[in-house]
């Protein structure tokens, strides 16, 4: 059988072949490969398992004394430093408040905490959970040190805006997240263009047959609290939502809000962090940019300098694989289930891919382990 596969691919394959444990070829690693995960899917095993990710195992840190400590009322919110090391903390007031929460690289706005890259890097949830910022800098921006079983954590919303209020219940000046986020950044000159999806925080959420959001009772108790610790210098923006359709129990409450300055553990926490995953070549900062101006006008005009640079399109090579008849009768049994394409060529290349992902761990962290002290 003649499989063909990319450079990418076939670097993946070399490492294996250097490694010595599944064979000397390029064909015999990817023989063994996919009849170790033939044999995986046929003892029930799913196709698509992948290695557990890794977790950074620290102890829970004390912090530094706190240096801010207010309330915001109902459907306001406060733009914040807070700085590497130090920790955010929000307090339900009276409870079954959703914040909705923005974050922004102090030194550099363009770098955000973004949603998108979350979903794609597992939606974590709870005590530990790290929240990155996205491309091109791709960095952990912030770590949830401690929190109740009560913190729902809700990734895929937009924030509510006049508009969905204005369709839902027709004219009237209402408070919604977009707005109270745009009045919040404004102190530090930035503009309603610059809010970004919100990351929401004592949001539970589901959905209809349609796809329809739908919110469950708001389950934050009195006094519940969440503890953001920061990996790098942000302005850190809660917001308190302001909807009345269910997200906050039909009545916005206060919430309090507390920075706690850096220590040595909060900041030993950080370095650590910054060690395991601030030193990987595409982690990419504006000094890299091709085009590093920011535009000024809101106008968009070809360059007609422009001239096009992308990646190349990887080239590709043949590789003959050889099947014992014992892996032909896995191939075929594979082959019938469809979930790795529609060729047995194509189910031998989907095989060891996932075979790769099922039995090598992927750096890329998504938590912390905290041990009580």
């Amino acid at each position: 059988m003649k499989v063909s596969l990319s450079e990418l691919q076939l670097n993946v394959v070399d490492g294996v072949v250097a490694r010595g444990t599944h064979g000397r070829t390029r064909g015999e690693v990817l023989s063994a490969a996919f009849v170790e995960q033939a044999q995986h899917m046929l003892a029930g095993g799913g196709p698509y398992d992948l290695a557990p990710r890794p977790v950074l195992e620290v102890e829970r840190p004390t912090y530094g004394p706190v240096r801010f400590d207010a309330v915001l009322p109902p459907v306001t919110g406060k733009a914040l430093p807070v700085k590497r090391g130090e920790v955010l903390r929000l307090i339900q007031m009276i409870g079954g408040q959703c914040i909705d929460f923005n974050g922004y690289n102090l030194h550099d706005y363009k770098e955000y905490l973004d949603n998108g890259f979350n979903r794609m890097n597992g939606m974590p949830r709870g005590k530990g959970s790290i929240l990155w910022s996205g491309s091109p800098r791709i960095r952990p921006m912030y770590t949830i040190l401690d929190c109740s079983p009560y913190l729902d954590q809700y990734y895929s919303g937009h924030r509510c805006n006049a508009l969905i209020w204005e369709t839902a219940y027709g004219p009237a000046e209402r408070p919604n997240c977009q707005d109270t986020f745009a009045e919040t950044i404004r102190e530090y000159g930035l503009t309603p263009d610059d809010v970004h999806d919100s990351f929401n925080l004592w949001m539970s959420v589901t959905h209809d047959a349609e796809g329809r959001l739908q919110f469950p009772w708001n389950r934050a108790p009195e006094g519940d609290a969440v503890d953001l610790l920061a990996f790098f210098d942000t302005l850190s923006v809660p917001v308190i939502c302001g909807g009345e359709t269910g997200v906050n129990n039909f009545e916005p409450n206060p919430v309090r809000v507390q920075v706690f300055g850096a220590s040595e553990a909060t900041l030993q926490i950080v370095d650590r962090v910054d060690e395991r995953m601030g030193r990987f070549k595409s982690q990419l900062t504006p000094r890299d940019f091709r085009l590093q101006d920011i535009r000024v006008e809101r106008e968009l005009t070809r360059d007609p300098t422009y001239q096009a640079s992308f990646i190349r399109s990887p080239a590709r090579e043949t590789v003959n694989v050889e099947l014992s008849p014992e892996a032909q009768d896995m191939l075929r049994s594979v082959a019938s289930r469809g979930v790795y394409g529609p060729s047995e060529e194509k189910v031998v290349v989907g095989a060891f891919s996932y075979w790769y992902q099922r039995n090598n761990e992927n750096p890329r962290f998504t938590r912390l382990a905290i041990r009580e002290r």
